[in-house]
């Protein structure tokens, strides 16, 4: 058994990790910004419907001092950093809309904005980069980077964020002893999601290697153009809950339950079980 192991994965890690703090991106997932870099660096990665059925991913990462140029960073919706603050994150973001800026400024969120945040945050070995490379192929709104761990550590020096876990948290992940599988209630060797009729995705167990392959947008392998690899997944969590169109929204944005209780799936080694999710608030765990 490993001295120490990682408290979001499970996975053996070199160092102490329980009491620091994560933080969490917003990752554009919109296809016309494919491929993304660096998000294989995720310790767990959320996909959430926004308005007009695309997505986003947002990235939470917990040893980020080592992460390589990540992104493209987009903006805000406020039932993402509910999720965020389950894990007692550090949002950094893009912009956002009414309703997320709003959440931000009621709750005192400690966040990094990559569109209306300090100047400085641009130069030099800042936070954020408009990537040179990706300008020659982009449009402007999907090139924006968060550059590396140190421009992470930059910005949370600046702003002097709370780096450790805040006490009394206990984290939501609870991992089988070290050496032991999980084996679900049924067979679950290619799951299928449909997010909308924009966004589908699909999960085909690899045996060999005991993960989840990524597929989205009809049968398109998911990958990171820094790696090279499709992403892939040992443990996959989905997650029902209500959500809707907001009422005279002229962006056609959508509201998310976050809260409450309802139904899912545990899928993991070729299997699945049906769950069910629960969370007392915004800023409480989510527990299985």
């Amino acid at each position: 058994m490993p001295v120490y192991t990682h408290p979001l994965t499970g996975l053996a890690c070199e160092k102490d990790l329980s009491g620091v703090r994560p933080v969490s991106i917003m990752i554009n997932n919109i296809k016309a910004s494919l491929p993304q870099e660096g998000v294989a660096q995720a310790d767990i990665l959320y996909e959430c419907l926004a308005e007009g059925g695309i997505t986003r991913l947002m990235a939470i990462i917990t040893d980020y001092g080592d992460v390589t140029q990540i992104g493209s960073v987009r903006s805000a919706r406020d039932y993402y950093i509910d999720y965020a603050n389950g894990y007692d994150c550090i949002f950094f973001h893009a912009g956002g809309s009414t309703y997320a800026y709003d959440t931000m400024s009621a709750r005192g969120t400690d966040h990094v904005d990559g569109v209306n945040g300090p100047a400085h945050l641009y130069s030099g070995t800042g936070t954020f980069i408009r990537d040179p490379e990706r300008l020659k192929k982009y449009s402007s709104e999907h090139t924006l980077m968060i550059q590396n761990g140190a421009g992470i550590q930059s910005a949370i020096d600046y702003y002097k964020f709370r780096t450790e876990i805040k006490e009394g948290y206990t984290t939501p992940m609870q991992f089988a002893p070290w050496g032991e599988t999980v084996t679900g209630e049924k067979e679950a060797r290619e799951v299928s999601v449909v997010l909308s009729n924009y966004q589908k995705v699909n999960y085909t167990y690899d045996a060999d290697s005991s993960v989840y392959l990524r597929f989205q947008y009809d049968g398109m392998p998911h990958i990171d153009s820094t790696t090279g690899e499709q992403l892939s997944f040992t443990n996959v969590l989905l997650l029902s809950a209500d959500c809707g169109n907001i009422a005279g929204d002229d962006k056609g944005r959508i509201w998310m339950e976050t809260t409450g209780s309802s139904s899912g799936w545990y899928i993991t080694g070729g299997t699945c079980t049906p769950i069910t999710w629960k969370k007392d608030s915004y800023d409480s765990v989510m527990h299985y």
